[in-house]
């Protein structure tokens, strides 16, 4: 893959643990998971719990104000956020962020809350479904506001996909920074709680929790900050089977690569028939530390591999150590990751 050797100069986040990485980080270093509520389902009432754990509300130095912000979905605030502190992280100012910058979005789910509110008056009266709401159905609505918001200049692109299909986008920003089409780029996924989301969850398993926020992270290729030194895979799968199957080779090429101690970055939920394969892949190795996103801060779909990601960074930092991302992902591919100080 093209990523190998790109620098993350900055990263930002929003999670069910708060408005910054550094929040999103202490939460997980504590390793308890984080207090959820039920996810109402509007208009009836399901038979089996549902819960969710939601960003907490915006404190108010993270209230942004633009035009393009008034009517905006959560994902876009968060992701706004997420993008901010990313580049201030970096060292730039963000109102004005650097010359030739471009942004790829990923999201698996996308503006969900305000696709069901438009659809719900599409049903209920076609005539007055509101087209104020309908732009902030699409995709790409998140990427435009955050691009808009900031001035960029530069190449701007969203990519729909599973959980891990940040390490595609990766691979793309890092094509785009080698080529001259970007001078570096800011890699966001987000992704916002609704109720459909969440319960659909629950058919995988009925204590899996969903969750919601946005991790953001400025790729160069030159500068300081953590290095992305492996990309292993993808290693491509058809059926859960297949996917346990796969994973001992998974962490077998992965650690082949590995020198010294390291601290290992899990994709476990806490629920051993989810996890059983993962945790047996890498059990054995004398890991500096063990981090488990998920089962903390909850299911975040689109935008777990990024919180993993912007976690690895803050640690790779703290330690100057290596930090192995563990991402087997749910639906055909399964990567490993290895970040370098």
């Amino acid at each position: 893959m093209n990523a190998s050797n790109i620098r993350i100069r900055g990263v930002g986040a929003v999670s069910s643990a708060g408005w910054s990485a550094a929040a999103t980080h202490q939460a997980v270093l504590a390793g308890t998971p984080l207090p959820s509520s039920p996810c109402a389902r509007p208009g009836d009432v399901r038979s089996w719990p549902c819960e969710s754990r939601f960003a907490p509300a915006s404190p108010p130095e993270k209230i942004t104000r633009h035009p393009r912000l008034r009517r905006s979905s959560a994902i876009t605030r968060y992701s706004v956020a997420a993008a901010l502190e990313a580049l201030a992280d970096a060292g730039y100012d963000p109102a004005a962020p650097p010359p030739g910058l471009g942004i790829l979005y990923i999201m698996m789910n996308g503006c969900v809350n305000y696709t069901g509110r438009f659809y719900h008056e599409v049903l209920e009266n076609p005539a007055q479904a509101s087209p104020l709401i309908f732009p902030e159905t699409v995709f790409n609505a998140p990427a435009s506001h955050v691009a808009s918001f900031l001035g960029v200049d530069g190449a701007v692109s969203t990519l729909v996909g599973s959980p891990n299909s940040i390490m595609e986008a990766l691979d793309t920003a890092a094509y785009w920074i080698s080529s001259g089409i970007v001078e570096e780029c800011l890699l966001i996924a987000g992704e916002e709680c609704d109720w459909l989301s969440a319960e659909a969850l629950t058919y995988y398993h009925p204590k899996l929790i969903a969750s919601e926020g946005a991790g953001a992270l400025l790729l160069s290729a030159s500068g300081n900050g953590p290095r992305v030194s492996e990309i292993i895979g993808p290693l491509a799968y058809l059926s859960w089977q297949e996917r346990c199957e796969l994973l001992p080779e998974l962490a077998a090429q992965t650690l082949a690569r590995l020198q010294g101690p390291a601290t290992l970055i899990n994709d476990r939920t806490g629920i051993t028939k989810l996890d059983h394969a993962e945790a047996a892949a890498w059990a054995g190795q004398p890991w500096t530390s063990v981090l488990s996103p998920k089962y903390v801060l909850g299911e975040s779909m689109g935008a777990s591999t990024a919180l993993q990601l912007v976690l690895g960074t803050l640690t790779v930092r703290q330690t100057q150590q290596p930090v192995v991302l563990s991402i087997p992902g749910a639906n055909t591919a399964a990567y490993a990751c290895v970040l370098t100080p």
